[in-house]
């Protein structure tokens, strides 16, 4: 055993060491506390990003059932149309009543497309040619026609606001 003498440092720094001893048991203590916070913020921040997850895919699958709905609701009359015209005797239809009801299921299809926001694109002899709306399948010229316009349309198109679902094939008048 060593012999501690009053002025031997080890002796007059044990009130110090005591007092760092102690402040580092107090730092532990906080960091540990610190730790676990961070520990428990972290798991309920990925708790709370799996339920926004959850619900958005919850949302997004009701905003398509919602979609479908109303698209579905909006078609109800064109395939009532096509009830009445189907129930009727063929041996009494005249060409002009089939052209009639047909005429009429065409309206009716319109405008269920109408109320969802689908849009025809029809563009006319003449009309600026654009590769956002348009599917060039071939070049034609045409009297009146300024070049890099729409000469021809082939077929109607299709938009949903201001997306295109399918681009009306024209001819396109050639550069002179």
């Amino acid at each position: 055993m060593v012999n501690q003498t009053p002025n031997d440092p080890e002796t007059t720094n044990a009130p110090e060491e005591q007092s760092q001893v102690a402040e580092l048991a107090q730092m532990i203590e906080r960091l540990a506390i610190e730790r676990d916070d961070a520990i428990a913020a972290k798991m309920r921040a990925q708790a709370d990003f799996a339920n926004f997850q959850r619900r958005s895919i919850e949302n997004e699958e009701r905003a398509r059932i919602r979609g479908l709905s109303q698209i579905t609701r909006a078609l109800m009359p064109v395939l009532d149309h096509f009830d009445l015209a189907l129930a009727q005797d063929a041996s009494k239809l005249t060409v002009e009543q089939l052209s009639k009801s047909i005429e009429m299921t065409r309206a009716e299809l319109q405008k269920a497309l109408e109320q969802n926001g689908i849009a025809r694109i029809e563009p006319a002899p003449g009309t600026p040619f654009d590769p956002l709306q348009h599917d060039a399948v071939m070049r034609q010229p045409a009297e009146g026609i300024a070049p890099s316009c729409v000469s021809m349309r082939f077929q109607t198109g299709w938009r949903l606001g201001e997306s295109v679902l399918r681009p009306a094939k024209v001819a396109v008048s050639p550069e002179a």
